[in-house]
């Protein structure tokens, strides 16, 4: 409630008449009535905690029909509901162009692309490397061979996509460069393959978290975790993860809703060799995961986390591919 209308409020009541002995105490009884109220308005106005809704998971993993050909190396893969039909899509980065893709039961199909436009970047690194971020009903995707950001989404039925701002978009209002000729950020002790951001994930009981996760080029991701007041203010730092032999594909999600994230992370061999995706709830031991799938047909080159059927639970799907090909294969673990 403004301070005007408190104010309102105020004079319509202590206009009522009273005795002018008796005026102190109908000022002091006023006031603590009006106290009160206040109180309660403020409170019933003041953002309050939602604690996340479990959900029933089975780990059943399901190739995807049919193997897809991009056109062009996947880079990044991500998730999200840009249409507002109640489905998250699926996007792919490729040095070129990004690319929304459909599941529906166990197949997967094309609904559009849009290429990046824009200057090339003088120097590219010798393997191309991407981004892709979510930002309301918004897609920052990034690629190496571009200076600018690509902003993609729907008008109506057709994908849609405008230059945005120069570097590459890690999390939400986060930039930065590639180190020149590299395909890592910074240079260093600090230099790393990039990060992921949550925000809206929240504890069993509905504090908000913000958890933000870094990879190094050694392969070690970094996970920091601060715990909110409702409404996502008065954050202090709570945790901080860290695992080893990590590959350029990681997730950060709440796949069960008991407030306690997982982190979906594939393997740090060379491109080209055995994969392995694990499924760890952050602080548990990384070798009682939650799930482990093995690949020995190629590497991860992609984990996106949505809720691709509409049912209101998070699917984890992998893009596993050979090293440098253009054809990926789509897997869906839950």
């Amino acid at each position: 409630m403004s301070t005007a209308t408190k104010l309102v409020v105020a004079l319509a009541l202590i206009a009522a008449p009273a005795r002018a002995d008796d005026r102190a105490g109908f000022f002091h009884h006023i006031a603590a009535q009006l106290g009160a109220r206040f109180d309660r308005l403020d409170a019933a106005r003041a953002p309050q905690l939602v604690p996340p809704k479990p959900v029933a998971v089975t780990w059943r993993p399901q190739k995807l029909a049919p193997s897809l050909d991009l056109g062009a190396p996947l880079l990044a893969l991500t998730a999200a509901d840009l249409d507002g039909d109640g489905r998250a899509e699926l996007y792919a980065v490729t040095p070129r162009e990004v690319i929304a893709l459909a599941v529906t039961g166990g197949h997967v199909r094309e609904l559009g692309r849009v290429a990046f436009s824009g200057g090339l970047v003088a120097r590219q690194p010798r393997d191309p490397v991407g981004a892709a971020i979510v930002a309301g009903r918004r897609l920052v995707a990034s690629s190496s061979s571009f200076a600018h950001t690509l902003v993609v989404s729907w008008h109506g039925k057709a994908l849609a996509g405008d230059p945005g701002a120069p570097g590459f978009a890690l999390c939400a209002g986060e930039t930065a460069q590639l180190a020149p000729g590299r395909d890592y950020f910074g240079d260093g002790a600090t230099a790393s393959y990039g990060a992921r951001c949550r925000d809206d994930l929240a504890t069993a009981d509905g504090h908000p978290l913000h958890i933000r996760a870094q990879l190094s080029i050694a392969g070690k991701l970094d996970v920091a975790v601060a715990r909110c007041e409702a409404g996502g203010t008065a954050c202090v730092h709570d945790a901080d993860y860290t695992y080893a032999h990590v590959g350029i594909g990681f997730e950060l999600a709440d796949l069960d809703g008991d407030g306690r994230p997982e982190v979906v992370i594939a393997g740090a061999g060379a491109p080209g060799e055995p994969d392995e995706l694990r499924v760890v709830p952050l602080g548990d031991d990384e070798h009682k995961a939650k799930l482990r799938k093995a690949f020995t047909a190629g590497g991860i080159a992609g984990i996106a986390v949505g809720d691709v059927d509409g049912r209101g639970a998070p699917a984890v799907v992998a893009a596993v591919r050979l090293v440098g090909s253009s054809r990926v294969d789509l897997w869906r673990m839950n």
